[in-house]
């Protein structure tokens, strides 16, 4: 679910939903970004430019969900991680602010 996005020259920055994992958000902020788009009323991706590499190929979605997740005694970590997808620099942090940047 898209929360807020902030295009600001060639950086977007995007905030994930309470219910949206981490590398869910990273998607929607990727295809925010390329300008690939979603029509859920016929569940069908209208791409508007080019196709976006699957995330798997670039970073773990796992991985990534649980870098973050609360600790076992239930506290939250903290930092961010910075790592290169379709030509966008992608930082996600803890906080789930994600900003993609063209390169």
């Amino acid at each position: 679910m898209h929360v807020d996005a902030d295009v600001c020259q060639d950086s977007l920055t995007y905030t994930a939903a309470d219910d949206e994992s981490l590398s869910d958000a990273v998607i929607a902020a990727l295809r925010e970004a390329a300008g690939v788009t979603t029509d859920s009323d016929a569940g069908v991706t209208m791409e508007t430019v080019g196709v976006l590499t699957p995330l798997f190929e670039t970073i773990d979605p796992d991985a990534l969900n649980a870098l973050f997740s609360p600790t076992h005694s239930g506290d939250t970590r903290t930092g961010s991680v910075t790592f290169t997808h379709d030509g966008y620099d992608v930082t996600v942090t803890a906080d789930g602010e994600i900003t993609v940047s063209s390169q």
